[in-house]
């Protein structure tokens, strides 16, 4: 049965819980019981024309129901889309889609004679309980139970409107924006225009050469654009207003932009935007933190801003390239921007020491060893009014590690770390202040690791050792030899815990077996075994490592006191 077929069939809560993977006495409890007024956490966040948008965050009990019902509606787009043989490439919408993004969008717009663009006006707050209702019961398609209609406004809704910052109101404002799209995609049609929304931004660009007055026009007084007559009433037939503060009309020998992307002849960030990218970092890396001037006075740039505006450019640089089957952008300025930014922020901009293990895994165990064994590691972690804070930073691993700074995890990529630290922290003029800390195996897969760093301390590393210095803030940390016949981090576990089953299979350390029908791997045994367990292990085999790396703090302290590291 499909998923639309199965949401047609539902009669109640209950019928809509069960679809949703949640209890119906979960369900009930959070839209009934809990006070409207207790379900979000307002804030606000500065918007790129000036003034302050309101941001409506949903306690974690419905962000999860909404989350739910958002993957839930996405795939009965997804089963629309396939069962009608929707090609996503001549796709109208491009807004919070799967496969579609802001440079899809952009990319129908490139290189026409013009390019008129104009927003919806308060496009979410227009989006109110009765519309969301009135759609699932009278649209074709869904036809829904008049009650699961009402719960799904229900779980949906917020002061009569969908609040931004559920993560259900993009996908329901599609659907609801879908009857405009059928509208002004048949106004363009009609004007030989190509049209394309994204969320509330609406795109028209054509090669003809006089615009079409029906959707725009400029005033003859001030040269004005304004929308013409007959996208006004579009828009407003569907429930919809135009923000005319918003509407302009760009040219062909002018730069022109749609959702924000150069269209001209191929989809790009705009140059300002990425040199003022480039002056965050410059300030992040010599001064420790970014900023921006605005009517001459310079105004803090948080960490978060400063990776998402690298992120958005290299996103949108890598979609283009894909889709232009273009060279690597490895050894791009923005390339290197991204990775050297990423490089700072992990291994020299640092506030606590940071832990570099072969993978997540070793991160799982370190964490649940350092919450057991806390009251003997105070300088490892902090225990105060019934929370516990960890003193240490996790390099976590991820497809930014990956793609930008070639770690994935395993001894050969630390290995490689190891050789090219200099080269990844060279040039920064502010940090260093606290060190880095490779774990690595003390098994045969460390052979070559141990090598690298005999040569580059000048000494013989045997792996015997408790820390072994390197260079600047680095170090490298062995994992304590046990004498057992695990020699990588698990042998610090009670032998018993390594031959508990999971699921009828045993444990295998070696990772060789792949269609895991006889065994179970060390990520399993990390996130089933240990994670849930963690306050029944026995964690004193770790009291060896952790001391070490306590050591290596005290041994860095001391080295900055005396003048001796970066």
């Amino acid at each position: 049965m499909s998923k639309l077929d199965a949401l047609k069939q539902a009669k109640s809560l209950s019928d809509l819980a069960y679809i949703l993977g949640e209890q119906p006495k979960v369900l009930s409890y959070v839209l009934y019981m809990i006070p409207s007024t207790l379900k979000y956490t307002p804030f606000l966040i500065p918007k790129k024309s000036g003034g302050t948008r309101t941001i409506q965050a949903p306690i974690d009990r419905l962000k999860r129901i909404q989350r739910a019902l958002a993957d839930l509606l996405q795939d009965i787009q997804e089963e629309i889309s396939t069962k009608r043989k929707v090609d996503k490439r001549h796709a109208v919408s491009h807004g919070f889609k799967r496969k579609l993004s802001i440079i899809t969008n952009a990319r129908n717009h490139r290189n026409k004679t013009y390019v008129f663009n104009s927003d919806l006006e308060n496009f979410f707050p227009s989006i109110n309980f009765g519309r969301v209702y009135g759609f699932f019961v009278h649209n074709e398609t869904f036809s829904l139970d008049p009650k699961v209609a009402t719960v799904i406004a229900q779980i949906a809704c917020h002061d009569n409107s969908l609040p931004q910052g559920s993560p259900c109101s993009p996908i329901i404002s599609d659907y609801i924006g879908h009857i405009l799209d059928m509208r002004l995609s048949r106004l363009a049609s009609r004007h030989r225009c190509t049209y394309t929304r994204y969320v509330d931004d609406l795109s028209f660009s054509t090669s003809q050469p006089n615009f079409p007055k029906e959707i725009a026009y400029q005033h003859e007084g001030d040269h004005k654009w304004l929308a013409g007559d007959a996208l006004v009433k579009n828009v407003f037939k569907t429930g919809f207003k135009l923000n005319h503060a918003k509407t302009r009309v760009q040219y062909k020998l002018s730069r022109q932009e749609a959702t924000g992307l150069i269209v001209n002849r191929k989809v790009g960030v705009p140059t300002e935007f990425y040199h003022l990218t480039r002056a965050m970092c410059h300030s992040l890396f010599n001064q420790g933190f970014a900023f921006v001037v605005k009517d001459g006075i310079a105004q803090p740039v948080s960490d978060a801003v400063v990776r998402g505006r690298l992120s958005y450019i290299h996103h949108v640089r890598s979609m283009q390239n894909t889709l232009e089957k273009g060279p690597s952008l490895q050894g791009t300025a923005p390339f290197r921007l991204y990775q050297r930014y990423l490089n700072f922020k992990s291994f020299y901009g640092i506030s606590q020491p940071v832990i570099i293990g072969e993978g997540v895994t070793d991160t799982i165990y370190l964490k649940a060893a350092l919450n057991q064994l806390a009251g003997k590691f105070p300088n490892l972690i902090d225990v105060g009014h019934g929370t516990k804070e960890h003193k240490l930073t996790f390099f976590k691993y991820g497809k930014s590690s990956r793609e930008l700074m070639g770690l994935s995890g395993g001894t050969g990529e630390l290995k490689n770390l190891l050789g090219d630290y200099r080269k990844r922290i060279s040039g920064f003029k502010f940090g260093g202040a606290n060190p880095v800390i490779i774990l690595v195996d003390n098994d045969d897969g460390a052979e070559k690791f141990f090598k690298t760093l005999g040569s580059m301390t000048k000494t013989k590393v045997t792996g015997t050792d408790p820390f072994y210095y390197v260079y600047a803030n680095l170090y490298a940390v062995p994992i304590p030899p046990t004498g057992g016949p695990v020699a990588a981090i698990e042998g610090l576990f009670d032998p018993s815990l390594l031959n508990i089953p999971h699921e009828g299979k045993k444990l295998d350390l070696t990772n060789k077996e792949t269609d895991g029908t006889k065994f179970y791997s060390k990520h399993t045994f990390a996130k089933s075994v240990v994670r849930p367990n963690q306050d029944k292990i026995d964690f004193t085999g770790f009291e060896p490592l952790l001391l070490a790396i306590e050591q290596v703090i005290a041994d860095f302290a001391g080295r900055l006191a005396a003048g001796t590291a970066p």
